[in-house]
């Protein structure tokens, strides 16, 4: 019997250890009202005998009379029976309502309306606790005009405007509400549509119809949860299963043989008369050149499907196992068809009609048996249906482990324990945002039908990606859009997240529509314990750049990345949390309420398992963990140019992977399929990128002629502009900071190379350049002039250079081996100390002078001439987007001075750089830069 129970008022922080204790227990046994006032709620009673005032005084229920609102403050006559509570409603409608005994958890009521008057009364969008602006409700709204008429159902949250939602198919008329009691309990309601007097009552999906006499009745179920709303919605959605189920059998869920369906997330269904599975005139299957034509922008569909059945089926005694059968080259083509598609990696379905009764009569089982068998098939499609049963799977196990029954709706919650995949209708145009069936039953497998005919896509698969499952392009319809690749490369974006990321996708404890700060921009959070996952969907046509929602900072050992554009994120401090910026793009606003508008995007929270270091033109990456590192030099897709690499990583020259013009590397670490991590590097064009790497010289135990140790040791290597050179225009690679290196020993040459070494090289290597522009000016008529054969060789540009010391098994220094040639160990600023000195190097002569004619000018090993004669070429280019350049050091004898704009010449400190702009070898030869040789040395 319904209690009818005082108010009592306790102490706050006794209320506060109560709800703690209720929530616990998770347990309502009653709730109290205004008696004999109104029907209000006072109280309610939990399972420990203890009470909880409830401050707000919510209704009792909220509902539709006639399409006006009331509520249960509008009962009069209120009458308090044995076992029931009576009033009246809208005058001549008689509520009576009595809570079911014994029931458990939570308490059941039973709400029976009588239609008491003389004319029809119309009764819909009955919410238990009522609608209220400070709760989350659940009711229908708008038209009941096509198409709106089947997605009506909508959520409201305090301080968002209203989010549609897909409900199971048997539940149009469902209430909910969520009503918040205080910091630590929520009083939730749901009611569902029960009995009605079948003579005087007539129903639609949204509402009943009460004739004089007629009644109907709600099943109204309350109880209490801690937390927010999402926990009540969970516990009547998933906990209680909208109370259709008491317990849910989940065999079908926990067999390993049919978990691959939850992979899957691209399906097509083809008619067999349809040109692109078979062409009549050509009498040719061009199914094998079809199905994978959209494979780079999608990645490939998962599964196939054939339907040579309806519409055809009946025009002759042909039942629908027949028309497999007389398809050209029969079962045994199809069978060549599966086998074709294993061998990709795909599935083939094939498609059942139940209501198949009065062709020629075959056992429908044994004809579905024998097809599955002969075919090798992977599924069913069941037509008509959105429930399997046991006599279909059974079937299907007799065949072999791992076949699919796959509905052709969305099964309803009594129904899914006998089926674990299924369609949202396409039947259900532009559908609400939020599929609430994906959270009553997370592991189910489900596709939102696509039919090209019915135009653009491009809402749909966001939606599709939103609620963490895919889409079943259907082409039973004619036309191939123009559209078809500009929808399917936004298709294969989607994909490759929800792919890439499919363990989160099947999270039970996955929450929608977290709080965030931009209304029409939603949310869903997944998880799987390792790293989650934000699904955005964008209903706003000015799209969002800012923060977005609210989340708790990331550890040091996690990071957020934006894997729908693929940037990293750096969170916005908070007060207690960090604000998470979005970055989803906006649409044409003409583009609302139709299959054009809203938009996707995606964050996840990472663990830090990658290791990833850019200097200059070179990337170094690595993982403890993972199986593959796979870069590529774009936003990744399947069309995009990537690069794999073991976990171990490497150190790569990026230049020589992606081309220049590249905005970004993306990196990711992948464990098979599963994302691991990523990261994210970009490529500033005003930061210039080392494009070159030594190459290596044939080691030697000693040092060749010529030439002098470096012996190994640590260097401590830098790079500075002297205070009497301009800053550069185009920008230098950054070395202020100071870097430890570890040198290991090599040779370098004495002095730079002369003209007469030069000369031996061209007459020994017959060297001619393509191009002889400028090249060996200085000589007279190809010969060194007299006396300047031990004068450094000019007029050479860096190719001259190079085949040079090839011909003599060197090659050119890096700017860190010349540096630390010229400086030693002590960092000096000059090879022979850190004051300048006139008498050690050719100083302001304005002439170029033999390479030996200041020997005390050496360095701490010897090496000789660096400074003031003759600026010298290194081996290390620079790309810096426009331009590039070779780093030359020393200075030279020419100093030019009536500007302050020329480039700095005279000796110049050791770790003073300098660029030579490389334009053509004609511009590239100067009479200031020559150069000098290193080989390598064993070790």
């Amino acid at each position: 019997m319904l209690k009818i129970i005082k108010k009592h008022f306790y102490l706050f922080w006794m209320l506060m250890v109560l709800c703690f204790n209720a929530a616990g227990q998770g347990g309502l046994t009653s709730l109290e009202y205004n008696l004999p006032h109104s029907l209000k709620l006072t109280s309610i009673t939990l399972n420990n005998g203890k009470h909880v005032i409830l401050p707000s005084n919510p209704d009792l229920f909220s509902i539709l009379i006639d399409q006006l609102p009331f509520t249960s403050a509008d009962a009069s006559g209120i009458k308090r029976g044995k076992d029931n509570i009576g009033f009246r409603l809208a005058d001549s409608l008689g509520v009576s309502f009595w809570q079911e005994k014994d029931f458990k958890p939570g308490i059941k009521m039973i709400f029976r309306i009588t239609n008491l008057g003389k004319k029809d009364h119309m009764v819909e969008n009955f919410v238990p606790g009522g609608e209220g602006p400070d709760r989350v409700y659940l009711t229908a709204e708008g038209t009941k005009e096509w198409p709106h008429y089947l997605c009506r159902s909508v959520l409201h949250r305090p301080g968002y405007g209203p989010v549609g939602v897909i409900l199971p198919d048997n539940v149009w008329h469902l209430g909910f509400a969520d009503i918040r009691v205080n910091d630590s309990l929520s009083l939730t309601g749901l009611a569902r549509r029960g009995e009605r007097d079948p003579e005087r009552t007539a129903i639609d999906r949204w509402a009943v119809t009460l004739k004089p006499g007629g009644w109907m009745e709600y099943l109204v179920y309350f109880d209490v949860h801690p937390g927010d709303w999402h926990e009540g919605l969970r516990m009547m959605f998933r906990d209680r299963w909208g109370y259709d189920l008491k317990t849910f059998d989940n065999t079908l869920f926990e067999r390993t043989d049919l978990q691959w369906m939850r992979s899957a997330y691209l399906m097509l269904l083809q008619f067999a008369w349809d040109k692109e599975y078979y062409d009549e005139f050509k009498d040719d299957y061009t199914f094998y050149r079809s199905f994978p034509l959209y494979d780079s922008l999608t990645g490939g569909y998962d599964i196939f499907t054939l339907w040579p059945t309806w519409p055809r089926l009946g025009l002759d005694q042909r039942n629908q196992w027949d028309m497999y059968r007389d398809l050209k080259g029969g079962l045994t083509e199809l069978k060549r068809q599966t086998s074709f598609l294993h061998s990709l990696g795909k599935k083939y379905f094939i498609s059942y009609n139940p209501w198949d009764e009065s062709t020629r009569k075959e056992g429908q089982m044994k004809g579905m048996e024998d097809l599955l068998r002969a075919t090798d098939a992977d599924g069913v499609v069941l037509d008509t249906r959105g429930a399997s049963s046991r006599e279909l799977q059974a079937t299907a196990d007799k065949v072999r482990p791992g076949i699919i029954m796959y509905s052709e709706g969305m099964a309803v919650v009594k129904d899914m324990p006998g089926i674990v995949a299924g369609r949202v209708h396409d039947a259900l145009v532009l559908p609400p945002p939020l599929n609430l069936n994906k959270f009553i039953k997370p592991d189910f497998a489900i596709f939102r039908v696509l039919q090209l005919a019915d135009d653009r896509l491009h809402r749909e698969i966001a939606i599709s990606f939103f609620n963490g499952y895919g889409v079943e392009i259907n082409t039973a319809r004619p036309g191939r859009p123009a559209w078809m690749e500009e929808e399917y490369a936004y298709l294969g974006k989607a994909l490759k997240i929800l792919r890439e990321n499919n363990s989160v996708f099947h999270d039970l404890q996955w929450l929608p529509l977290i709080p965030t700060l931009a209304d029409s921009i939603y949310v869903n959070r997944w998880t799987n314990g390792d790293k989650t996952l934000y699904t955005i969907y964008s209903a706003s046509p000015r799209g969002l750049r800012g923060p977005l929602f609210e989340a708790p900072p990331a550890s040091r050992e996690m990071h957020y990345v934006d894997l729908w554009n693929h940037e990293e994120i750096t969170p916005v401090p908070g007060s207690e949390k960090v604000l998470i910026p979005g970055s989803v793009d906006p649409f044409d606003p003409s583009w609302l309420n139709t299959r054009r508008e809203g938009n996707a995007g995606c964050i996840a929270l990472m663990k830090k398992r990658l290791e990833v270091r850019q200097t200059g033109g070179l990337l170094a990456f690595s993982s403890s963990s993972g199986d593959r590192i796979v870069l590529t030099g774009e936003n990744p897709s399947y069309h995009s140019k990537s690069k794999t690499f073991g976990p171990s990583g490497d150190t790569v020259k990026i230049y020589d992977l992606f081309d220049p013009s590249a905005g970004k590397i993306v990196i990711q670490l992948f464990d098979k399929t599963e994302l691991l991590d990523e990261r994210v590097i970009h490529l500033d064009n005003s930061i210039p990128l080392l494009i070159t790497e030594p190459m290596k010289t044939p080691a030697s135990a000693a040092p060749p002629d010529g030439m002098k140790e470096i012996p190994a040791g640590s260097f401590m290597f830098y790079s500075k502009r002297d205070s009497s050179s301009q800053e550069p225009f185009i920008a230098l690679p950054d070395h202020r900071d100071t870097v430890k290196m570890t040198m290991p020993r090599f040779y370098m040459d004495i002095y730079p190379v002369t003209n007469y070494e030069f000369l031996r090289f061209l007459l020994a290597a017959h060297y001619v350049p393509k191009d002889t522009a400028n090249f060996l000016r200085h000589w007279v008529h190809g010969r060194i002039p007299d006396g300047k054969e031990n004068y450094p060789v000019v007029y050479v540009s860096p190719e001259d250079a190079r085949a040079y010391a090839e011909w003599a098994g060197k090659r050119l220094p890096t700017e860190a081996e010349w540096q630390y040639a010229a400086q030693g160990h002590d960092l000096r600023k000059y090879p022979w100390g850190n004051k300048m000195d006139s008498t050690r190097c050719n100083y302001h002569r304005g002439y170029i002078t033999p390479v030996n004619a200041f020997e005390g000018g050496a360095s701490p090993f010897g090496i000789r001439d660096l400074i003031g004669n003759v600026w010298q070429m290194t081996a290390d280019v620079y790309d810096i987007g426009c331009y590039r350049y070779v780093m030359i050091k020393g200075g030279s004898y020419y100093h030019p001075t009536s500007s302050v704009w020329y480039v700095t010449g005279g000796p110049l400190p050791a770790w003073h750089p300098e660029m030579m702009l490389l334009v053509s070898p004609g511009l590239d030869r100067n009479a200031t830069v020559g150069f000098r040789c290193v080989s390598d040395a064993v070790q």
